[in-house]
C-alpha cells in the first residue's frame, strides 16, 4: 500500500516538476519575443523621428534614447538567448522603466508615450510569480512611481521638450502598446488556463489517490478480520483431530482386542485424512494469496476429467452420473493450478453433500469459451442450501448444514481464486432442489 502511495505522489511531483519548467521556458519565449518587438518599435520611431522631425537641435536627445531602447534590447535578447534569463529579465524592466521616463521628459504628453508603462506592467506579471514576489513588487513599485511622477508633476529632466506631431505619434503609440499588451495579457490568460487545468488535475489525482487509499484500507480491514477468523480457526482445526488421535492412543493401550485396535486405527486415519485436507486448504489459501497468475492455453476437458478421477476414492462417488459438456470456440486461457483448485473443492462439495436416497444422483459440469469470456457451470442434484445462507456461504469457515464435516475452507477460497481471475461466481440453490455454481472470468 505504501509503496503504491510513494508511487502517485512522485508522479504528482513529476507533473508539478514539468508544469513549472514548461511555464519558465514560455518566460523565456516571451521576453525574447518583447525584446526584438522593442527593437522594431524603437527602430522606427529612431529612423522616424531622425528624418521628418526638423526640431533638429532637441531631436538628438530623443534619438538618444531611442538608440539606448534599441542597444539594450538587443543586449536582452543575447542575454536571454544564452540562458543569463535573470539577468535579461532585470535588464529589461529595470533599464525600460528608466528609459520610458527619460523618453516621456522630452516628449510631449499628448504624444502618448506613457502607453508603454501598461505592458511593462504586465510584462513584470509575467517575469515574476508567486515565487519572486518581492522582485515583482519592485518593479511594480518602479514602474507605477514613474507613471505618477510623469502623471501629476510637470517633471523634465532635461529642460527641453521635442516638437512632435503629437496626433501621428499618439496614433502609433498607442497601436504599439496594445499590441504589446495583447501579448502579454494572451500569456498571462494562457499561464492561468495552465494553471487552472494543474489544479483540476491535482483535485483528480488527490480524489482518484483517496480512492485507492480508501480500497486498499477496506482490503486491509478484510484481510485482518479474515486473519483473526484463521488464526483461530485454524489453531482450533489443527488441534482438534491431533487430540482425537491422542485420544484414541490412550484407549487402545486399554484394551487388548485387536478388532478395538483396528477400530482405533481407522478412526485415527479419518482423522489424518481430515487434517490433511485441512493443510491442504490452507497450503490453496496461502497460494493464491502469494502466486502469481499464469494464464496458458489448457485442455480444460482434461483437466475436469483428472479432477473427478482423483476424487474417486470419496464415499458415494461410485454412485454418482458426471457429465461434462464442454464447447469452446477459441482456447480456454487461464491459470491451470487455480481452475484446478475451483472444479476441485466444488465437486468434492457435489459429492459429499449428494441426495443419498436419489436413485440418479448427477454432477453436470458445463464449460464454455468464447469472446474472450470464460464460463464454468457446476450443478447437481444434491441435498442444497437454504437460501438464509446464501449471503454467507463463501464466508470463511462458514458451515452451511450440521453434516458439513469440513473446515469451511473451501468457498472461501473459490471465491477469492474467482476474484483474483478477475471472474464473479453467483448461486443458486435451494433445499433438496440442488445447486448451481456459475463462474465467469
Amino acid at each position: 500500500m505504501f509503496d503504491n502511495l510513494k508511487k502517485i505522489r512522485l508522479s504528482k511531483l513529476e507533473v508539478k516538476g514539468g508544469d513549472e519548467y514548461d511555464t519558465t521556458q514560455k518566460q523565456n519565449l516571451i521576453l525574447s519575443q518583447l525584446s526584438i518587438l522593442v527593437v522594431f518599435i524603437a527602430l522606427i520611431h529612431f529612423v522616424d523621428d531622425a528624418f521628418w522631425l526638423r526640431d533638429g537641435e532637441n531631436i538628438i536627445w530623443l534619438n538618444s534614447i531611442e538608440l539606448l531602447m534599441i542597444i539594450l534590447s538587443l543586449a536582452t535578447y543575447l542575454l536571454n538567448e544564452n540562458r543569463k534569463h535573470k539577468a535579461a529579465k532585470h535588464l529589461f524592466l529595470f533599464s525600460f522603466n528608466i528609459l520610458l521616463f527619460l523618453l516621456n521628459t522630452v516628449a510631449p504628453k499628448e504624444s502618448g508615450s506613457y502607453f508603454f508603462f501598461f505592458p511593462l506592467m504586465a510584462a513584470t506579471f509575467i517575469f515574476y510569480g508567486y515565487s519572486d514576489e518581492i522582485k515583482r513588487y519592485f518593479y511594480l513599485g518602479l514602474t507605477a512611481t514613474l507613471f505618477i511622477i510623469l502623471t501629476i508633476f510637470d517633471f523634465n529632466i532635461f529642460g527641453i521638450v521635442v516638437d512632435l506631431d503629437t496626433e501621428y505619434d499618439f496614433f502609433t503609440n498607442l497601436i504599439s502598446s496594445l499590441f504589446l499588451m495583447a501579448m502579454t495579457i494572451n500569456f498571462l490568460i494562457t499561464i492561468n488556463k495552465k494553471s487552472e487545468n494543474h489544479l483540476l488535475n491535482n483535485q483528480l489525482a488527490t480524489k482518484k489517490l483517496m480512492a485507492d487509499l480508501n480500497e486498499k484500507n477496506a482490503h486491509l480491514e478484510k484481510a485482518n478480520t479474515e486473519l483473526d477468523s484463521f488464526v483461530y480457526s485454524v489453531s482450533h482445526d489443527l488441534r482438534a483431530p491431533l487430540m482425537s488421535i491422542l485420544g484414541l492412543i490412550n484407549l487402545s493401550k486399554l484394551e487388548n482386542s485387536v478388532e478395538k485396535h483396528r477400530s482405533y486405527l481407522s478412526m485415527m486415519r479419518e482423522m489424518v485424512n481430515k487434517l490433511d485436507n485441512f493443510i491442504h486448504e490452507v497450503i490453496d489459501y496461502t497460494r493464491n494469496m502469494k502466486s502469481e497468475i499464469v494464464n496458458k492455453e489448457i485442455d480444460i476437458e482434461q483437466v475436469t476429467l483428472d479432477v473427478i478421477n482423483d476424487l474417486k476414492f470419496m464415499d458415494g462417488w461410485s454412485h454418482i452420473k458426471f457429465i461434462t459438456e464442454v464447447r469452446l470456440e477459441e482456447p480456454f486461457v487461464a491459470d491451470v493450478s487455480r481452475i484446478n483448485t475451483i472444479l476441485n473443492n466444488l465437486i468434492t462439495n457435489s459429492i459429499k453433500y449428494h441426495k443419498r436416497s436419489d436413485p440418479n444422483p448427477f454432477v453436470r459440469i458445463e464449460i464454455t469459451s468464447e469472446n474472450n469470456k470464460k464460463t464454468i457451470s457446476l450443478s447437481d442434484n444434491g441435498i442444497g442450501i437454504d437460501e438464509k445462507f446464501h449471503s454467507q456461504i463463501f464466508d470463511m469457515f462458514f458451515r452451511g448444514t450440521e453434516l458439513s464435516t469440513g473446515s469451511g475452507l473451501g468457498l472461501y477460497i473459490v471465491k477469492e481464486m474467482v476474484n483474483k481471475l478477475n471472474g464473479t461466481i453467483d448461486l443458486e440453490s435451494f433445499p433438496n432442489g440442488g445447486t448451481r455454481f456459475n463462474i465467469s472470468f
